[in-house]
C-alpha cells in the first residue's frame, strides 16, 4: 500500500509539474489597481496549499453567520477551512488507486470538507503554504455565498452531514457538482474568487501551485463591484 501511495504521489507531482508549466501563461497578469474602496482590506481570507489541493480559510464568526448549522464541537474556533473534492476518494479510509483514477477521469459526486482551525492560519500551517488576500466585507459575503451554495441541503434547508472529517474537529457534508480533472478542488477555489469579482486566469488553475500563483496576483488587485444579491 505504501508503495502504491508513493507511486501515485510521484505520478501526480509529475503531472502537476507539467500542467503547471503549461498553465503559467494562463495566469492573469494585471498591474496593481488602486485600492480605493473604503471597506476594502478590512477583511482577509486565506488560501492553504496542501500539496495537491487547496482550501479556503475564513474567520469563524463570518463563516458561521452564513452557515450557522456547521456541526463543529470546539466553541472557541477562530477559523474554518472549506475544501471541495471527490466524495468517495476524499472520504476513503485508505488510499485507492481505483478511486483516484475514477475521480480524475470520470465525473463523480462531490463532498465538502469542513475543518476547525484553532488559531491563526499563518501560524497553524507552514507559512510558505498560506497566502492571505485582503477583501471587503461585501466581497467576503459573496465568497461565503458561493461556499454556502456548494452545500446540498435537505427539505428543511439544512446542510447534510455525511460523516467524520479527516481531523479531530472536522466533518464531511454533501455537496453540489460533479468532480473531475477539469473541475477539481483547485478550480473550485478560483470559482469562489470569481464570484466576488476577481478575474479568472485565462486557463483553468488545475493545480495547487497554479492557484497559489493566481492568489498572489489577487493580493494586489481590487475585485470589481458585483451585485450583493449574488450571495443569496
Amino acid at each position: 500500500m505504501i508503495f502504491y501511495r508513493c507511486v501515485f504521489r510521484i505520478s501526480c507531482r509529475i503531472i502537476s509539474l507539467l500542467v503547471s508549466c503549461f498553465l503559467c501563461s494562463g495566469c492573469v497578469s494585471f498591474s496593481a489597481l488602486a485600492l480605493d474602496d473604503a471597506d476594502f482590506g478590512k477583511r482577509t481570507i486565506y488560501i492553504v496549499n496542501h500539496g495537491l489541493h487547496t482550501g479556503i480559510v475564513i474567520d469563524a464568526d463570518s463563516a458561521t453567520e452564513i452557515l450557522p448549522r456547521l456541526q463543529l464541537a470546539i466553541e472557541d474556533i477562530q477559523f474554518i477551512e472549506f475544501g471541495w473534492g471527490d466524495r468517495n476518494f476524499y472520504q476513503a479510509n485508505s488510499f485507492s488507486v481505483f478511486l483516484a483514477i475514477k475521480a480524475l477521469f470520470l465525473p463523480t459526486k462531490s463532498v465538502m470538507h469542513v475543518a476547525s482551525i484553532p488559531r491563526h492560519p499563518m501560524s497553524y500551517f507552514r507559512s510558505d503554504s498560506v497566502e492571505s488576500v485582503p477583501i471587503s466585507l461585501s466581497h467576503l459575503r459573496l465568497i461565503l455565498g458561493f461556499i454556502s451554495r456548494t452545500f446540498t441541503r435537505d427539505r428543511q434547508g439544512d446542510i447534510i452531514q455525511l460523516g467524520q472529517g479527516l481531523y479531530a474537529d472536522s466533518a464531511f457534508y454533501a455537496a453540489f457538482g460533479n468532480y473531475h480533472l477539469l473541475k477539481n478542488c483547485n478550480t473550485w477555489v478560483i470559482e469562489a474568487f470569481a464570484e466576488a469579482g476577481f478575474p479568472k486566469p485565462v486557463l483553468p488553475a488545475l493545480t495547487a501551485s497554479s492557484v497559489m500563483r493566481q492568489v498572489r496576483i489577487y493580493k494586489h488587485i481590487q475585485p470589481i463591484k458585483v451585485p450583493t444579491d449574488r450571495s443569496d
